[in-house]
């Protein structure tokens, strides 16, 4: 019964996480509601911001309801947003039922994290892995499905998964109490040092990758000149190896987190430079985004696990801090992403996550070297 829950809480976190592949399809965004690019990126990425923020209340403001019946809840409503979004072409109104589900995200997603680590710790990877499959893995799909059939055909494959993590969740999923600390005491431990080097590093790292990944999809479309079959399969293999990343990661964090998460910028850094470098060369040019998929996929277990180290004593608050620095972090790198290919070029968006990479390399040193053993 472990496995089957455990697996549905991975199911719950891809259909929530799915709404942030959504970033695939700007350039249908744009056409759809007829807006320039800058508002197309700001309707695919608003869902990270506004997520962003209301994780930093609601997971711990939500923490003392019975989970199984709040997850219900959540699922219904973001399912019902997403078919309402079908019938809607008014930009400013399809943007309210945009921003519904990512108020919720939080709370669902910090409660599958929270009842994992309770049941079963070891395997807090695999629903952290649901988290990194539903926006890359979901990618592939979304971008498949809009560049071919359309924005409306891709509102339909959300809802589409958001009911099947409905049954997964009303037939899998236990009764599951809420945690009695009072909200302030879980507030409280925000105000340690190792907890702020903590997230500057994580807000540092997703933003260096937002930059660059959320608009591979434009990028090949428009520098490669992939069409949407070819783009459909390169997302889908990035994104099935980027699965194989975060199990990969999780592996090495069990082995030495502290040296895994030292590496993981430094790493990124090299890849980014060999995919500005091999733009003219589409077979290497194939084979480091394969590469870079690897570390794409594990940002989430890498982020998940530095952020909730950092606070032992509180799950549901360390979990939405996670969910806020990596979302905030997705929202801004995605806007500055568009600032980027707007006033200089689409290949400069490397240079871009290069930068914001290299910034965070400096937080994971001095957290390593106050709290070696921290863990």
């Amino acid at each position: 019964m472990v496995k089957k829950t455990v697996w549905s809480l991975s199911m719950v976190c891809f259909a929530m996480s799915t709404l942030l592949s959504l970033v695939g399809i700007i350039s249908v965004i744009q056409i759809y509601f007829n807006v320039s690019i800058y508002y197309a990126s700001l309707y695919a990425s608003v869902f990270a911001g506004a997520l962003g923020f209301s994780s930093l209340i609601t997971p711990a403001l939500f923490s003392h309801f019975e989970k199984k019946r709040l997850m219900i809840i959540i699922l219904i409503l973001t399912a019902m947003c997403n078919l309402i979004q079908f019938f809607i072409s008014n930009y400013f109104i399809a943007l309210i039922f945009r921003i519904i589900p990512a108020i919720l995200y939080p709370i669902i997603v910090s409660s599958a994290l929270t009842i994992v680590g309770e049941i079963s710790p070891d395997d807090t990877n695999k629903v952290v892995l649901g988290l990194s499959a539903g926006s890359i893995l979901g990618l592939s799909v979304t971008s498949y499905l809009g560049l071919s059939y359309g924005y409306q055909i891709s509102m339909l494959w959300f809802c589409l998964v958001d009911v099947i993590a409905l049954v997964f969740t009303f037939f899998f999923i236990p009764e599951f109490e809420g945690n009695k600390e009072p909200v302030v005491m879980q507030i409280g431990h925000a105000k340690s040092k190792i907890f702020l080097i903590s997230i500057l590093y994580v807000l540092c790292m997703v933003v260096g990758i937002s930059i660059t990944y959320n608009y591979i999809p434009t990028y090949l479309d428009q520098v490669t000149h992939l069409d949407a079959h070819m783009l459909f399969f390169t997302l889908l293999l990035m994104g099935l190896i980027s699965m194989f990343g975060a199990t990969l990661f999780g592996y090495f964090i069990k082995k030495d987190g502290n040296k895994t998460v030292l590496f993981y910028p430094i790493g990124f850094v090299i890849i980014m430079f060999g995919v500005g470098s091999l733009v003219q060369l589409p077979f290497y040019e194939f084979c480091i985004l394969m590469v870079f998929a690897i570390f794409d996929g594990s940002a989430y277990t890498v982020s998940q696990y530095w952020v909730t180290s950092s606070i032992r004593g509180a799950p549901e608050f360390a979990n939405g801090i996670f969910l806020f620095m990596c979302n905030l972090g997705i929202f801004v790198g995605t806007m500055l992403g568009g600032i980027i290919i707007d006033m200089i070029d689409i290949l400069y968006i490397f240079y871009g996550s290069m930068i914001f990479m290299l910034m965070a390399i400096p937080f994971v040193i001095i957290r390593i070297k106050l709290y070696p053993k921290a863990h």
